[in-house]
């Protein structure tokens, strides 16, 4: 252990530190200096008079604690062990006559605390080592510390706690059966301030649960300085002991090793909801009307039309930009969306009001960036229910692999561009979808390739805007007479009305059909 470790738990003296101060040397045992001793061994606290210390050259990795009269201090200024001296007089301004022996038994008591604590670290390293997983560390902590463990993320969703413990109240039952700290246990942590009081001291904070009824203690688990969560020590079993919270803090340490092995979790580090849209996608089951109040709870304003805008990972991978720079400039262009990186997907969910759907401006920006940095995406239709949140998802991710079967370069696939093909490559399973193609559309395409017209493109254009022979003439860069010409020309090949309500409506999907099979 640390030798400052030591000295916090010597506030009853009055300490000045000379020689080498750095505090951060590890320490194993406290022996006496005996006379005419020559060596000193690292990790070790040597005791005795002013008058025993070693010269200031002497080499070595130990320190030495001393009382008597003071020194001239100046010359051991380069000394490479500290030199920690006792002031005659007590941190209390009180004189009394020091007593050696007392602080030796007193250093050899923390010393033994500290090598509980190792043992304990010891444990928790080696379950770390055993490559089991977090909820495995969690009933380790238990053996531990003697009381059990909870390990939260940002969202307040339980991600591990001690095997074996009994619900001890209706709430704590309830929070267990949910998975989540509920909204009760939410508003006071928002009231007493836990997490800025955690952030200040930067070390775990005792406080009393009134909710449980019983005492915590609560500190912060950070990836990269990134607070990803929080590990919390519930005072059930027996009471806290003196060390706890330093075996507290170092065991967050541990638990963010853990969790940087979870993709998930360190790919959406830094992002509040990312939890909440992973377990929309992935649980069928889940209480939706609890996510929606769990989102109030937590400021999210969920509004009435929901899209999912999705990133692949084969789009992504090929950027040179890295996945949190593109996530956090999407967060920025999109802003209150909630983002995941799920099944190596970027899942975005946009909530926006009926009225005001997804504004131009953003739909610009989003627009400029994917294609700056060369990424295609692909967007949902709206929905209102969060329970049909995988349907949609599945939605984007099928509008850009329909996208991109047909050849079409753009950087948002909108699914209301592509359902058309859905149906016909779900229809394929069943039916050659070719025999659906409307047969005046067969003899057009044969026309096409025996005379090197492109009549079919016409006709497209045609059915695109009906009615808007100006339009389409610009279009396709022809003159309006040109265009009349044509579609006579069209008709007879055809030898059919264009105009009529269900040959106009199946001349538009032969074309699809035709277009999905790579007829065009």
């Amino acid at each position: 252990m640390e030798l400052f470790a030591v000295t916090d738990h010597l506030s009853d003296y009055k300490l000045s530190l000379h020689g080498n101060k750095n505090l951060n040397i590890d320490i194993s045992t406290i022996k006496f200096f005996t006379q005419n001793q020559k060596q000193f061994h690292n990790k070790i606290i040597y005791m005795g008079g002013t008058e025993c210390i070693p010269g200031p050259d002497t080499p070595g990795q130990f320190a030495f604690l001393c009382y008597g009269p003071p020194c001239d201090w100046s010359v051991y200024e380069h000394s490479s062990f500290p030199i920690l001296y006792v002031e005659p007089e007590l941190s209390s301004g009180e004189r009394k006559e020091f007593d050696p022996l007392k602080l030796f038994n007193q250093i050899q008591d923390v010393l033994q605390d500290i090598q509980q604590i190792n043992a304990g670290l010891h444990m928790l390293i080696n379950a770390f080592f055993t490559e089991q997983g977090l909820q495995y560390l969690a009933d380790v902590a238990y053996q531990v510390f003697g009381n059990p463990l909870f390990i939260i993320d940002n969202n307040y969703k339980y991600l591990a706690i001690s095997s074996g413990i009994m619900a001890d109240s209706v709430f704590a039952s309830e929070e267990n059966k949910e998975g989540y700290i509920r909204q009760q246990g939410l508003a006071f942590i928002k009231q007493a301030k836990i997490d800025e009081q955690i952030r200040k001291q930067n070390s775990p904070v005792y406080f009393k649960n009134p909710l449980h009824e019983k005492g915590m203690l609560a500190d912060a688990i950070t990836i990269h300085n990134i607070e990803v969560g929080h590990v919390m020590l519930y005072e059930l079993d027996q009471p806290f002991q003196e060390f706890d919270s330093v075996m507290l803090h170092r065991t967050s340490r541990i638990i963010s090793m853990e969790l940087q092995k979870n993709s998930f979790l360190n790919a959406n580090k830094g992002f509040l909801y990312s939890y909440f849209l992973a377990d929309l996608l992935d649980n069928p089951e889940i209480n939706y009307a609890a996510v929606k109040e769990r989102l109030s709870v937590l400021d999210y304003d969920l509004k009435e039309e929901q899209y999912i805008l999705v990133i692949p990972a084969r789009s992504y991978r090929n950027s040179k930009v890295r996945l949190d720079v593109i996530v956090d400039q999407l967060h920025q262009i999109l802003p209150s969306s909630i983002f995941a990186v799920y099944e190596n997907t970027i899942a975005i969910l946009i909530s926006r009001s009926r009225k005001d759907g997804i504004k131009e401006q953003e739909y610009k920006r989003l627009i400029d960036f994917l294609k700056t940095n060369n990424l295609t995406s692909g967007m949902s239709n709206f929905f209102y229910d969060l329970k049909d949140a995988r349907r949609f998802y599945q939605q984007a991710l099928k509008s850009v692999e329909l996208g991109q079967k047909l050849g079409v370069k753009s950087p948002i696939h909108y699914y209301s561009d592509n359902y058309l093909y859905h149906i016909f490559e779900m229809c394929e399973s069943q039916e050659n979808i070719h025999f659906f193609i409307h047969p005046g559309m067969l003899k057009l395409l044969e026309y096409d390739q025996n005379h090197g017209t492109d009549f079919l493109l016409t006709l497209h254009e045609y059915l695109e805007s009906p009615g808007q022979p100006t339009q389409i003439s610009k279009r396709l860069h022809i003159h309006k007479n040109t265009l009349l010409y044509r579609m006579d020309k069209i008709r007879g090949i055809m030898d059919c009305r264009i105009e009529s309500g269900d040959e106009f409506l199946s001349f538009g999907l032969s074309y699809k059909i035709m277009k999905y099979l790579k007829l065009l």
